[in-house]
């Protein structure tokens, strides 16, 4: 049995020891040549202004950014030990999204790219060790985690008991013999829970995907091979860094067309994701003719199948015994979801009722930085719901170029009209500088052009206060000292609104809060001093100023400040 304390002393002594190797790391003492590409961020209604990225080399970035997911994974493991499972959610999402951050270089060395390797599998495996139940903390490793435990089946060589269950032409066809049978009673046993949550999933995309592979002309029995990368799940990362329903591989997405930046991951975006995956398995199966193969090759690569073919002298998938475990395994597993899913009943699972179709919707060009909060409030959705519908976004709003979102069914012409009349007065635009060796507050002052009283007061720095070698600071943009005096003259609320003390509860969002207190996220923001994108926590306490007709909806979570409070 292992005991919390060993783990979080070995796990967060080493982390903080390598942040602050990776900050004194004697390369950074090299002057800065050249800066990143200058890049456009987010503001909270409109963006429309340049600023600088952060100015450092890759390699340095890499540091940077690793040591942040280190310091995270500890941070997991702390809040894990405690039953924070909220806290812990929050960590690993920040992990995955500087491992995703990471995973657009592309020039690591192979030492980085071991250390990459070493840290994902180590964090997969402390998740599943020490979260065993928590199955939500660890589910975008779940599918991966499953076909891992199965490469065991592989074990035995001999495969008999070939049995034909559907061949028909225009279809990949779907056999049975020992290994998928052992497949099966895999899914029936220990894989029970994970593949009734699949079936359960499947109704979400399952005529998207058909509609999809119909246009490129191939078998719609491809669906079951998302089931078996991903669980349905779009958010789904695995220890090779894959991401998605189709779990592609940031090379592999930008090879057929999935952008990936500081806005959006496409490989997360169920429409242009399959729409990649089905043009990159035409283009296998133009390679090897066989759907077997092509699922192969769709796993280990092509480059492997063909080592195999000319190593084993064969063709026949099930003959081709170089192949790696999990490989031998990945056809198989696709025909024991196939079997299963053509009668889930026979097999011992739930027929899922008919889940909303999702996917169909109006589309909107916007060509500026736009609040989601502010999108859905004025569509009348809830924010949820266009997340749902727009899972490429990476951050709380569209780009700052132009980007086409889908909006529910008669909700376009709504949102046209009120995006002219969003007011951008009180807007306030970020960038993030993490400070490296040498950096003062001087030297950030002139290379973002602002001044340096409004840096410390975007951080709530002290006079005198030292900056620290690999500090994240907010950078607000030139203009930010009239923005906030602007901010601090805001409207008399008095007349017509009660000033409360909210407690942030469990799973509570600036726009949930604001929804149910008929006010806006921005309006929070400025009232409680949040820069945008800053997370809230439970216990936090919010200013509020609610109007008087809503106070009855504040139940146990308010206090309404009496006069003379302080």
């Amino acid at each position: 049995m292992k005991t919390y304390s060993k783990l979080i002393l070995c796990v967060c002594v080493p982390v903080f020891v390598f942040a602050h190797a990776y900050a004194t790391h004697e390369s950074l003492d090299e002057p800065i040549e050249k800066p990143l590409e200058a890049v456009e961020t987010v503001d909270s209604i409109y963006t429309d202004k340049t600023v600088m990225a952060e100015t450092f080399y890759e390699a340095d970035r890499f540091e940077a950014l690793f040591n942040e997911a280190k310091i995270h994974f500890a941070n997991a493991l702390i809040a894990e030990h405690f039953a924070d499972t909220f806290e812990v959610q929050l960590q690993l999402k920040l992990i995955f999204e500087a491992l995703s951050d990471i995973e657009v270089f592309n020039n690591l060395d192979p030492i980085q790219y071991e250390e990459m390797t070493h840290f994902t599998e180590r964090l997969i495996h402390d998740f599943q060790d020490f979260a065993p139940n928590a199955v939500s903390l660890h589910a975008q490793f779940s599918v991966s985690d499953l076909r891992e435990s199965m490469e065991y089946l592989a074990e035995d060589m001999v495969i008999e008991n070939f049995k034909v269950i559907d061949d028909r032409d225009g279809h990949i066809p779907i056999i049975s013999n020992s290994r998928v049978e052992s497949l099966i009673r895999f899914f029936q046993n220990q894989g029970r829970e994970s593949f009734q949550t699949w079936l359960n999933r499947m109704g979400e995309y399952e005529v998207l995907y058909k509609q999809i592979l119909k246009q490129y002309n191939l078998p719609e029995e491809l669906i079951y091979l998302s089931m078996i990368e991903s669980g349905f799940n779009p958010n789904a990362y695995s220890y090779a860094r894959a991401m998605g329903l189709w779990q592609f591989m940031y090379s592999t997405g930008k090879i057929y067309g999935l952008k990936r930046d500081y806005w959006v991951d496409e490989r997360r975006d169920p429409v242009k994701a399959t729409d990649a995956a089905a043009r990159h398995l035409k283009d296998l199966y133009n390679e090897f003719g066989d759907w077997y193969l092509v699922m192969a090759a769709y796993n280990a690569g092509s480059g492997r199948i063909h080592r195999a073919i000319q190593r084993d002298r064969t063709r026949d998938f099930w003959k081709m015994y170089s192949l790696p475990k999990e490989t031998r395994n990945y056809v198989p597993t696709f025909l024991a979801a196939a079997i299963i899913s053509r009668d889930p009943e026979a097999y011992g699972f739930t027929v899922p009722q008919t889940a909303p179709n999702y996917w169909t919707y109006d589309t909107l060009s916007i060509d500026k930085s736009v609040e989601l909060e502010s999108i859905a409030r004025v569509a009348g959705i809830k924010y949820q719901e266009l997340k749902e519908l727009n899972p490429d976004l990476r951050q709380h709003s569209t780009p700052n170029y132009a980007y086409t979102i889908r909006l529910p069914k008669g909700k376009r012409e709504t949102v046209s009209n009120a995006l002219e009349s969003f007011n951008t007065v009180h807007t306030v635009q970020y960038s993030t500088h993490v400070v490296r060796r040498g950096d003062t507050l001087t030297r950030i002052s002139r290379l973002y052009n602002v001044p340096i009283r409004d840096i410390m007061t975007a951080n709530k720095l002290r006079n005198n206060e030292p900056i620290i070698i690999g500090q994240r600071l907010t950078i607000p943009n030139p203009g930010y000292s009239e923005t906030v005096a602007s901010s601090q003259s805001l409207p008399d609320y008095s007349s017509k609104n009660e000033k409360i003390i909210y407690t942030v509860r469990k799973n509570d969002t600036l726009g949930h809060i604001a929804e149910r207190y008929g006010t806006q996220a921005s309006n929070i923001r400025h009232w409680n001093n949040l820069r945008y994108g800053q997370y809230i926590y439970p216990g936090q306490k919010l200013v509020l100023w609610v109007p008087k007709s809503n106070i009855a909806q504040a139940g146990n979570s308010m206090y309404t400040v009496q006069r003379g409070d302080s």
